[in-house]
């Protein structure tokens, strides 16, 4: 039987946890502090540990997308299959945040219409496809998409590319 994410009600196939050098490469770009949400995570999250290395994490909440937390910082790779909710709502609310994505996020005529009610996300673009696991630790090779990073309400601005070979 397949195990069910507790937000989407989809099949794990819908979460992808994220590598250590992509936590620490949005916690470089972020610069968090404070209180760091986490909303999709769990405690085994890389993005939590690092968030209490740095600050406090709150995460695990399975109605972050109606209810308002109070927080400092969000950061996260959100279950694809809501991200243009997860989009809205980052936009809506304007408290610096970092979301891992696919290099999709960043077009469509829906998302640009959420964009234009708030403000453009600045665009990080790693050289390189990020490396994901399933949620028993195990590596998915070879991610068929690219992946990028999308900072709201912070310094940053426009494209930002990565560059490393």
């Amino acid at each position: 039987m397949k195990r069910q994410n507790k937000i989407t009600k989809n099949d794990y196939s819908d979460e992808w946890f994220t590598d250590q050098s992509t936590v620490d490469l949005v916690v470089s770009l972020l610069n968090p502090s404070g209180l760091i949400c986490c909303p999709f995570d769990s405690s085994k999250s890389l993005f939590v540990k690092k968030a209490n290395l740095i600050g406090k994490a709150i995460y695990g909440m399975t109605d972050w997308l109606e209810v308002e937390y109070n927080y400092d910082y969000l950061m996260t790779n959100p279950p694809f299959s809501i991200k243009d909710l997860v989009i809205k709502k980052v936009v809506r609310i304007g408290k610096p945040s970092a979301l891992v994505l696919p290099l999709d996020s960043v077009g469509g005529v829906r998302r640009h219409q959420i964009y234009a009610e708030g403000q453009y996300p600045a665009v990080y673009i790693p050289t390189r496809r990020i490396n994901y696991y399933d949620a028993d630790g195990v590596e998915r090779k070879g991610a068929n998409f690219h992946s990028v990073i999308l900072l709201f309400n912070t310094n940053w601005e426009g494209i930002i590319w990565e560059s490393r070979n």
